[in-house]
């Protein structure tokens, strides 16, 4: 895809019957249903021939061309993206999302099919975009229907970053994040002595982390496992949590789902008592050895995408200007 002019920026405009794709503000690059208009942007995204016009504007202290986006990582280590452009409401009301869709490639689907009162509702937006915002007894958990397990790690290395907000915590525990019911890896908060603290669960152990949590403003915040280290790293340090630590090799190959605000759907502890309480805008799983570079990719797009710059560490690469696509090599 060849576009003749230096791209410095993208926007959709319209409803779901009519879009326009326009660049720079002015020009129109095409015109469609918005499902159509969402197919050329990310064409534009991700298209590996693009090439950087003759009369790209390299005399700006910033580099211009597309935003990097988390589609510019290989794709066998992105195992699964959600986004806010992904997110389905009900047939019945539109402020219920009943569904999350993939837009890594790999297919996997998020819902919750159980009662529309249990699906998350969409936030109010963040710089133009809406999230999913989760209440005590509300999750979305995913269905592996081609059996390849894509968010099993096993017992490799793995990375989910994510752009949230939280809400109220409480002395209940409340799941963010469970690979299954016995917690082969969980990201879960809670009240203890006064403070809001994560805790890290793998194979069923939980490590409390030395950060609190921060429910002044959205987060981006970084959790896994790296050569048999699990970490938690939030983007406005500079540094991995330190009490995050351990080497843990526990095999999360056996999950046939993860659940997102929920240590597991149907059951009774569930209901009222780990249920995440507040808001999820984006979130990418990764199989695989994430460098640090790509983190500070990811966590720059974040940054820049929703207007949360403020939350990057001082000395972070994307402090000022977002992550920008390279030329092939």
């Amino acid at each position: 895809m060849d576009i003749g002019t230096p791209l410095k920026t993208l926007e959709i405009i319209g409803n779901d019957t009519t879009s326009i794709l326009k660049a720079n503000h002015s020009e129109m690059l095409n015109k469609g249903t918005r499902e159509f208009i969402l197919s050329v942007r990310e064409d534009i995204f991700t298209n590996r021939s693009f090439k950087l016009p003759e009369d790209w504007d390299t005399s700006w202290d910033i580099k211009l061309g597309p935003i990097w986006t988390p589609a510019e990582l290989d794709s066998t280590y992105l195992a699964c993206w959600l986004l806010p452009e992904y997110l389905n409401p009900s047939a019945s009301d539109a402020d219920i999302c009943v569904q999350a869709n993939d837009r890594s490639g790999n297919g996997v689907v998020w819902e919750n099919t159980n009662t529309e009162a249990s699906n998350p509702t969409f936030t109010p937006e963040l710089n133009g975009f809406k999230g999913m915002e989760f209440a005590d007894t509300q999750y979305l958990y995913s269905l592996d229907e081609s059996g390849d397990g894509e968010l099993d790690p096993g017992t490799g290395d793995f990375a989910i970053t994510m752009l949230v907000e939280f809400g109220t915590i409480g002395t209940s525990e409340k799941h963010v994040l469970c690979s299954d019911s016995t917690r082969d890896f969980a990201l879960s908060v809670r009240e203890e002595s006064g403070n809001d603290s994560y805790k890290v669960y793998f194979n069923g152990s939980a490590t409390k982390a030395n950060a609190t949590v921060d429910q002044t403003q959205p987060l981006i915040m970084t959790i896994g496992r790296s050569g048999g280290d699990q970490f938690m790293r939030h983007a406005s340090i500079s540094v991995n949590d330190p009490d995050i630590t351990g080497t843990e090799t526990v095999d999360i190959d056996n999950s046939q789902q993860f659940f997102i605000g929920a240590r597991e759907h149907a059951t009774a502890d569930r209901l009222g008592i780990t249920g995440f309480t507040g808001d999820i805008y984006e979130i990418t799983f990764y199989n695989g050895t994430l460098s640090d570079d790509d983190r500070q990719s990811i966590e720059g797009y974040l940054a820049h995408k929703y207007a949360v710059t403020s939350y990057l560490h001082n000395d972070h690469p994307y402090k000022t200007n977002p992550p920008r696509a390279g030329t092939p090599a």
